[in-house]
């Protein structure tokens, strides 16, 4: 772009040339017209004319060179601009392809993560109710976190049978209720978790 403003700035010179020209060439005509003119102004008259057509050329062609190297500049740099314009847009679509991935991957996370807690909830159950185990507080009031943990209203249903029952059959119920309802939902997040990963491996 440099260059293009050197020429643009020359061409007030040119202008000067031609100027002159049309100058010499009025005096010209006007004295072969008029009064003899004689041979040696006649002569130094036209050599000047002649230097000033040779400049003007010479002018000409410079600048037509120069326009001719900036546009070739501005081309370069269009083409320049239009090359990283074009890797800026892949660079984003693999961004917005990785974020689409980890927002997958967080969600299934979230899944993972809840069928770990009733995995503890079934742990901190057997921990007190298994064969050859003593209950008391200290494990109960564990199991009582762990569930309200959950916010499962289904587990704490449940819970609350087994946590109260007063008979032996109440109990039992309850009991044989309790381990089969976190099978049951741990099993639904593993199900959860498998269709979000699948759904993510289908669109790639």
């Amino acid at each position: 772009m440099a260059s293009y403003k050197n020429s643009m700035a020359e061409m007030p010179n040119m202008r000067s040339n031609i100027a002159l020209i049309a100058v010499v060439s009025l005096a010209l005509l006007f004295g072969c017209a008029g009064s003899s003119v004689p041979q040696e102004k006649y002569d130094a008259l036209a050599a000047s004319c002649s230097k000033a057509k040779n400049e003007s050329a010479a002018s000409l062609s410079s600048q037509i060179a120069k326009t001719n190297d900036a546009n070739s500049q501005l081309s370069s740099c269009t083409a320049q601009r239009q090359s990283l314009e074009a890797a800026q847009s892949v660079m984003e679509r693999q961004n917005s392809e990785l974020q689409a991935q980890a927002d997958v991957l967080a969600a299934a996370r979230v899944k993972t993560d809840m069928m770990g807690q009733y995995a503890l909830a079934q742990q901190y159950y057997l921990d007190a109710y298994g064969p050859d185990k003593i209950i008391n507080s200290a494990r109960l009031r564990r199991i009582e976190a762990q569930v309200a943990l959950l916010g499962d209203a289904g587990l704490s249903t449940a819970w609350y049978n087994v946590r109260d029952c007063q008979t032996i059959t109440e109990c039992g119920t309850a009991k044989a209720k309790f381990l089969p309802y976190i099978s049951n939902r741990t099993n639904e997040l593993a199900v959860e978790v498998a269709a979000i990963v699948g759904a993510n491996a289908t669109s790639q």
